[in-house]
């Protein structure tokens, strides 16, 4: 995944990247990184100067197996609490809640809704980094099943939710009455979605529309995007990252 926040108000906005987890083992396990092939990728993910990223459990374990540290700034995802990172910009803070890997998502199953304790430690940390932060990010492995019923079901505290897992990508569309702007990851890495920010929200009540305090984009990789020579020579000779090579 690779989602971008783009703050554009001044003439110097801040672009932030972040990077959810199954970058490196697909969500349902069945696509994964040759192991030659994780050393230099770590190398490549941290050329492209992502401000935070997740690892999933498998991802992390196999991580340890191989003697290798995560991308800079990278954290694990947790079974029970999210874990918080605060990012700061010209124009303020920004909070990136990574919300747990739950066993559903763990197995790629976009059936079994994540329980009332998780949604319960998800809620305490917005409302913990509420008052330090100008907007909060919320970061899903679910699948688009369970982030859409957490919308639904739930008033959560979130400005945005940055979505992965099982399920269509789509760009940053409002959701839970436009209270949050909803983007959910390709799996197989063949476009950015990006969002421009115009505007901080503002009260409880602000809500997100497009054009006024917001604009998104998905920018697909194919022939028309040339490759940048530096990230070609450092994976020369790397295996083929997994789409064709699962084990």
């Amino acid at each position: 995944m690779f989602n971008t926040l783009r703050s554009q108000t001044d003439a110097q906005g801040k672009t932030i990247f972040i990077a959810g987890p199954y970058e490196f083992i697909s969500d349902d396990g069945q696509d994964h990184a040759e192991e030659e092939s994780y050393a230099p990728l770590v190398k490549a993910y941290e050329k492209l100067n992502y401000d935070t990223g997740a690892l999933s459990p498998a991802e992390a374990a196999k991580f340890a197996s191989l003697g290798l540290a995560p991308p800079k700034g990278w954290v694990v995802l947790d079974a029970k609490e999210p874990k918080t990172v605060i990012l700061n910009t010209a124009q303020g803070k920004v909070g990136v809640i990574f919300f747990p890997e739950t066993k559903a998502s763990a197995k790629g199953d976009e059936h079994a809704a994540p329980g009332s304790d998780l949604i319960l430690a998800i809620e305490r940390k917005i409302k913990e980094l509420r008052p330090q932060v100008n907007l909060v990010v919320g970061v899903s492995p679910w699948g688009v099943q369970d982030e859409s019923d957490y919308l639904e079901k739930t008033k959560p505290g979130l400005n945005m939710l940055l979505g992965s897992g099982p399920g269509i990508g789509f760009m940053a569309k409002p959701a839970a009455d436009g209270k949050v702007l909803w983007m959910h990851s390709y799996s197989k890495g063949k476009a950015l979605y990006t969002v421009d920010l115009l505007a901080w929200p503002g009260a409880k009540d602000s809500t997100w529309e497009a054009g006024k305090n917001y604009t998104t984009k998905a920018v697909i990789l194919d022939q028309d995007v040339s490759p940048d020579p530096g990230m070609e020579q450092l994976l020369q000779g790397v295996p083929d990252p997994g789409d064709k090579h699962a084990k």
